[in-house]
């Protein structure tokens, strides 16, 4: 052993440039594998995530991979059968009975039965007569009960969905996820390495190293600067809005008027596709004849002038305190910059998460793909109706309460459609918030990963 190790040292001081170089050129190539991820196979996608997640929390764009929905939403927000034959409502919308297509099986190539299947339904009562009836009865009416199904399954206590990938291996640091591993159960599909990250900082180290060849939901796609090898692809999320809610109940915005002031001065934002209202345009319970707000500084001028009459000047030179997200603060920077047009004074606070009390916050909320938003805007859910709004400030909000109660009752889609129609009128011309966009999810990748990143999103983020 002494002899070779001295035969060893003795050839590397003879050969001490080429070893230098062939070093050198090592370390060359380690950095470009690290920088670019060069040398993967082809077949083969690394995406990375920001969050924690346990095993029964993980992203929706990732379980999408592993199953698929009982039910989905075509392009104008009605609910269609999907694993499910087609499903009942009795005429109270108490009762859905769900028939499974015949021939399903999960990933492993067993039979899909009805028991396999696990809900966490609060308040409704749940039976399987046979191996593909499910049968859902509820104490009180809901007809929008189709949307609570339309997440992917899985078999009951598993991960174990329809495919068309499986999970392989799974990595957690305690009761945390950091990696999956996901085959596809065709041949031709890549193999699919999802990372966690805690935040988007260190996500984008990950980026940067290699780690990952895409990163999804990037809040601000600013800080990566496209370039010969990276690129960034965004999609509508119409399941989000940019709103600004007002506090119904502050002693200024709880003028009507002044809120209807706002909402017209309020700026459009370039790049982004305007809201203006509490659904997108394409969707079936839509009103278009709703009151319209955004960039519209005449009406806004005639909404402050008689704001003006039921307010004294001294309470119109109070200063208006705007809360914005950390990723809205720019977006909050044009709004406050139109809104002092009107004359007002205003400043702007950027704060973490839902403060509890507020005078107008700019937030990104999550809606549902149904047109029932009881949980937004009923008087009763304090909780989740952040602007207060209720009759103690504005006299519609019952006629809105109305609306929304009514159409979770009615079955039949026209009558929802009068319920919606009205709700949309009534709830814009009280102005207790401004729908200003519906956000874009931004994803940021490695151009050469396109290929097989474009096959994995038609799963993850279908149309």
């Amino acid at each position: 052993m002494k002899l070779f190790i001295l035969i060893l040292f003795k050839f590397i001081r003879r050969q001490i440039r080429w070893v230098g170089l062939i070093l050198i050129l090592s370390l060359f190539v380690a950095f470009l594998q690290i920088r670019f991820n060069l040398f993967n196979p082809v077949n083969r996608l690394s995406e990375g995530f920001v969050g924690t997640y346990q095993e029964h929390d993980i992203p929706e764009e990732v379980t999408r991979l592993l199953s698929e929905n009982l039910v989905i939403m075509d392009s104008a927000g009605r609910f269609k059968p999907n694993l499910v034959e087609t499903w009942d409502v009795n005429k109270d919308a108490t009762s859905f009975k769900f028939v499974l297509r015949e021939g399903l099986v999960w990933a492993d190539g067993s039979k899909l039965k009805s028991a396999d299947l696990e809900f966490n339904i609060p308040g409704v009562e749940i039976s399987t007569p046979d191996e593909r009836t499910i049968q859902f009865k509820l104490k009180e009416s809901y007809s929008p009960f189709p949307s609570l199904l339309t997440k992917p399954i899985f078999k009951k206590g598993t991960k174990l969905g329809t495919g068309p990938y499986q999970i392989k291996k799974i990595e957690k640091s305690r009761i945390f996820i950091t990696k999956l591993t996901l085959e596809g159960l065709k041949d031709d599909l890549p193999k699919v390495y999802i990372r966690f990250y805690p935040n988007e900082k260190v996500a984008q180290a990950g980026f940067y190293m290699g780690e990952i060849q895409a990163l999804f939901g990037v809040s601000n796609p600013k800080i990566f600067t496209k370039s010969a090898t990276t690129d960034i692809k965004q999609k509508t999320d119409y399941s989000k809005i940019v709103t600004i809610l007002y506090n119904t109940k502050d002693p200024l915005l709880s003028n009507r008027a002044l809120r209807q002031a706002l909402s017209y001065q309020s700026p459009k934002i370039d790049k982004e596709e305007e809201a203006n209202a509490t659904y997108p345009k394409f969707h079936w319970a839509y009103n278009e004849g709703a009151k319209g707000y955004i960039s519209n500084p005449d009406e806004a001028g005639k909404a402050f002038e008689r704001a003006k009459t039921n307010l004294t000047e001294e309470k119109l030179a109070e200063n208006i305190l705007l809360t914005s997200t950390p990723n809205l603060e720019e977006v909050a920077k044009k709004v406050i910059g139109n809104w002092k047009q009107l004359g007002l004074n205003f400043n702007l606070r950027v704060e973490s998460g839902i403060p509890q009390n507020f005078q107008a916050l700019l937030i990104t909320q999550s809606i549902p793909y149904d047109p029932d938003q009881y949980f937004l805007w009923h008087s009763t859910q304090t909780n989740t109706n952040l602007s207060k709004y209720s009759s103690d400030c504005c006299p519609q909000s019952a006629r809105v309460d109305k609306d929304l109660e009514d159409g979770r009752k009615a079955v039949n889609e026209e009558d929802r459609k009068t319920s919606y129609l009205d709700f949309q009128k009534t709830l814009m011309e009280d102005a207790p918030a401004t729908f200003l966009y519906f956000p874009k999810h931004n994803i940021v990748y490695l151009k050469k990963a396109e290929k097989n990143l474009d096959r994995v999103l038609k799963l993850q983020l279908p149309d």
